[in-house]
C-alpha cells in the first residue's frame, strides 16, 4: 500500500509540473508601480529599454544622452521647445513667459526671466516633514552659482563666462580659496522678486534662450544637493545627489536597480506643461483630440529595462513587451524590406516607421597643425573628392543617413539644401588630378619616392567599426597613398584629439542647441584646446572675425550672408570632408501613438506626451503570446503512460 502511494504521488507530483508550466507567463516586465488609481482607472505603464545605466542624474554634470534621457523627465528646464514643430521654436516650461533682452539705463545687458508661481519640488526627506516646497527665483541664482562651483566640475560653464558677467570672477575668487563662497556677492544673477530673476550680460549672447531649454541651467534644490552626499547619518548611507534627483518633473525617481531597471512614477503636482490642443497629424485626430489641454505626463510610470545586447530588445519588441524600439543596423533587414518599407507582416500588425533626421553631422577631420595635412589644402580636397560616402551609408547605415554637403545639418539656420561642394562629388579621375597639383602624382612622395603614407585615427570597439575602417583605408587608397589605421578606445581618441595627436579622424558633432554658432565655434580660433573643442586647430583671422560677428546676432537675412561666407571659407579650404547627417529610424507599436515631431523633443522628454491604449495593448499581447497547450498536454499523456509503465515493471520485481 505504502509503494503504490509513492508511486501515485510521484505521479502527481509530474502532472502538477507540468500544469504549472503551461500557466507561466513570459512577461518580463515588473509588475505596475500601483494596479489602478483611487478612482478605479487603469494605472498606465509605458515600456521602454536602455542599453546601460545613466552615467549620471545630476542636471550640472550630464552631457550624455541617455542621463538626459531621464533628467528631462524628473527635472524641468526654463523653456522648452515646442513638440510639434520641426523648426525647434521655443516655449515656456518653468517660464511664464519667454525671456525678454533688456538694456539698462547704464547700457548693461540683462535676460529678464519670470517663473510660474505655484511649481513644487517633488516630496522628499531632504525637505522640513518631507513637503516638498515651492520653486522660487533663489534656486535659480543657487543653480548659477553651483555651475560656476568648481566642485561642480559643470562641462559647459567657460561657454558662458564670456558673454555672463560674474562667472570669471566667482571661479577665479574659488580657485584661490580652494572652494566656492555660496555667500559671497554673485554678479551672474540679480534677484529681482520670488518669481523674476535677470541673467547679466556682457555683451549680446542670443544663444543664451536656448541653454535655458538645456539641463545644465535646470534648477536644484540646495538642500537635496546638501542633503544627498553619500556619507552616513545616524547609521543610514545617503544616496549621492548624482543618483537621487529631486525635481520639479513630469516624474519622479521611484526605482533605480543599476545595470537592471529604472522606474519613473508620475509626479501628481506637476504643472508646468501641458498637452497640446492642436497642431498634430489629421489622421491621429480621433486618438488625440481627447487629451488636449490634459496636465502631463499622460501615462502613469515609465520603466526601461537595461538590455545591453540588440537582439534580445528587439525580440521583447515583437512579442509586445516594448511600447517602442529604435532599429540599428542588427535589426533593420528584419523589419524593413530592400525598397525601406515596414516588412508587411509589421504593416498588418498596426506597426508605425518613425524616422528623425538629427542635428548631427559626421565628417573627416584634418589636423590643420599637421606638418603634411594641415599646410596643403590640394592634398585635403583630393581625399575628400575621392571618398565615397554614398556607397558607405549603403553598405553601414541601410542607405538612410542624409548626404552631407556641408558642416550645418539640415533643421539649422543657415543650412541650405541647395548648397553643392565641389570636394563631395566623388571622382576618382578628378581627385587624382588634385592629388597631383598637392605635389604627390599617383600618390608618391617626392621625398622618399614611395607611397605617400597617412595616419587615420578610429574608434575602434567593434567588429563593424573595424570594417568601417577597412573601407575607409580602401577608399583613400584608391588615390595610390598608404592609410595606416590607427585604433584607439574611446577615451584614447578624446584624448588624442584634444592633444592634436593625429593627422585626421573620423569625428561627429551633435548641437548642444539649434543655433549656427554651436557648429561655426567648432572652427574658431579662441575654442581651440583647451579652450574649446576646436580639434582641427583651425586658425583663420578672416573665418574669425566673420564668426565673431555672426555669433552675436539674431537669425536675419544679414546674418545668413555671413553664415554662407563662413561656409564657402571652410568649404574652399577643406577643413573638413562633410560625409552624412545621421538619422533614426525607430518602430511603434500599434498601441502607441505619435505625438512628437520635433526631434529633440523626442528624444529627451518626449514621453511625457506618450499616449497608450492599453486595453489594445493587452489584446495584442495575449495575442502574441498565446499559449499552446497541446504540446504540454501530449507530453503529459507520455510522461503518464511512461510513469505507469515503471510502477508495473516495479510491481512485478516486487513480486
Amino acid at each position: 500500500m505504502g509503494r503504490r502511494s509513492r508511486d501515485l504521488s510521484l505521479l502527481l507530483v509530474l502532472l502538477s509540473l507540468l500544469l504549472g508550466l503551461a500557466g507561466c507567463d513570459n512577461n518580463p516586465n515588473a509588475a505596475p508601480w500601483q494596479a489602478k488609481h483611487a478612482d478605479g482607472s487603469p494605472w498606465v505603464v509605458s515600456y521602454r529599454a536602455f542599453p546601460e545605466d545613466p552615467r549620471t542624474l545630476d542636471p550640472q554634470v550630464a552631457y550624455d544622452e541617455l542621463s538626459h534621457a531621464i533628467i528631462y523627465l524628473v527635472y524641468d528646464t526654463f523653456l522648452t521647445y515646442n513638440p510639434l514643430k520641426t523648426d525647434y521654436e521655443l516655449q515656456p516650461d518653468l517660464a511664464s513667459e519667454l525671456p525678454v533682452m533688456e538694456t539698462q539705463p547704464d547700457g548693461s545687458l540683462d535676460y529678464l526671466c519670470k517663473i510660474k508661481p505655484g511649481t513644487y519640488f517633488i516630496d522628499d526627506p531632504c525637505f522640513p516633514d518631507g513637503k516638498g516646497r515651492e520653486l522660487t527665483s533663489a534656486d535659480f541664482y543657487y543653480t548659477w552659482q553651483r555651475m560656476a562651483d568648481p566642485k561642480t566640475e559643470c562641462p559647459i560653464v567657460s561657454n558662458f563666462s564670456d558673454f555672463v558677467k560674474g562667472l570669471d570672477e566667482s571661479m577665479a575668487a574659488a580657485a584661490k580659496a580652494g572652494h566656492f563662497d555660496y555667500s559671497a556677492p554673485f554678479g551672474a544673477i540679480t534677484v529681482v522678486d520670488r518669481y523674476t530673476f535677470r541673467i547679466n550680460l556682457k555683451k549680446p549672447y542670443p544663444q543664451l534662450k536656448y541653454w535655458l531649454a538645456f539641463p545644465f541651467t535646470t534648477p536644484v534644490a540646495r538642500e537635496a544637493v546638501d542633503y544627498y552626499d553619500g556619507k552616513e547619518h545616524d547609521g543610514v548611507v545617503r544616496d549621492r545627489f548624482r543618483v537621487h534627483p529631486v525635481g520639479t518633473g513630469a516624474f519622479k525617481l521611484a526605482e533605480f536597480k543599476s545595470q537592471h531597471f529604472i522606474r519613473l512614477v508620475r509626479n501628481d503636482r506637476y504643472n508646468s506643461l501641458k498637452f497640446p490642443t492642436g497642431g498634430w497629424d489629421p489622421a491621429q485626430e480621433k486618438a488625440l483630440r481627447p487629451y488636449a489641454g490634459h496636465s502631463l505626463p499622460i501615462v502613469d510610470e515609465i520603466q526601461y529595462n537595461i538590455i545591453r545586447e540588440i537582439i534580445p530588445s528587439w525580440v521583447l519588441f515583437k512579442q509586445g513587451w516594448l511600447d517602442a524600439t529604435t532599429l540599428t543596423k542588427d535589426t533593420f533587414s528584419a523589419a524593413m524590406d530592400a525598397n525601406h518599407q515596414l516588412n508587411p507582416d509589421y504593416q498588418k500588425r498596426g506597426m508605425k516607421v518613425v524616422k528623425n533626421v538629427e542635428l548631427m553631422t559626421w565628417y573627416f577631420m584634418f589636423n590643420m597643425r599637421d606638418p603634411v595635412l594641415g599646410k596643403n589644402a590640394k592634398l585635403r580636397q583630393a581625399m575628400s573628392t575621392v571618398f565615397d560616402t554614398q556607397k558607405e551609408n549603403e553598405i553601414f547605415y541601410n542607405g538612410l543617413y542624409v548626404m552631407a554637403q556641408q558642416f550645418l545639418p539640415p533643421g539649422l539656420f543657415g543650412y541650405d539644401p541647395n548648397f553643392v561642394n565641389p570636394y563631395r562629388q566623388t571622382s576618382v579621375e578628378k581627385a587624382k588630378q588634385l592629388l597631383a597639383e598637392a605635389g604627390y602624382p599617383n600618390g608618391i612622395d617626392p621625398k622618399t619616392g614611395r607611397p605617400l603614407q597617412i595616419t587615420l585615427d578610429v574608434q575602434a570597439g567593434s567588429g563593424t567599426e573595424r570594417q568601417a575602417a577597412e573601407y575607409e583605408q580602401s577608399q583613400f587608397e584608391q588615390l595610390g597613398i598608404r592609410i595606416k589605421i590607427q585604433e584607439n578606445l574611446f577615451s584614447a581618441m578624446l584624448e588624442k584629439q584634444l592633444r592634436g595627436n593625429f593627422q585626421f579622424v573620423l569625428a561627429g558633432w551633435s548641437a548642444d542647441y539649434p543655433d549656427p554658432e554651436n557648429y561655426f565655434n567648432l572652427l574658431y580660433s579662441k575654442s581651440i584646446p583647451p579652450d574649446g573643442y576646436n580639434e582641427s586647430f583651425y586658425s583663420n583671422p578672416e573665418y574669425d572675425k566673420l564668426f565673431e560677428q555672426m555669433s552675436t546676432m539674431e537669425n536675419s537675412p544679414q546674418r545668413l550672408a555671413i553664415i554662407q561666407q563662413m561656409n564657402q571659407i571652410i568649404t574652399d579650404q577643406c577643413v573638413i570632408a562633410p560625409l552624412y547627417n545621421q538619422v533614426t529610424l525607430g518602430l511603434l507599436q500599434p498601441w502607441t501613438q505619435r505625438v512628437v515631431v520635433n526631434g529633440y523633443v523626442s528624444l529627451f522628454g518626449g514621453p511625457r506626451y506618450s499616449v497608450l491604449n492599453d486595453e489594445l495593448r493587452n489584446q495584442e499581447r495575449a495575442k502574441l503570446n498565446a499559449k499552446n497547450y497541446w504540446p504540454l498536454i501530449i507530453g503529459g499523456i507520455l510522461l503518464a503512460i511512461v510513469v505507469g509503465v515503471g510502477i508495473r515493471i516495479g510491481r512485478k520485481r516486487d513480486a
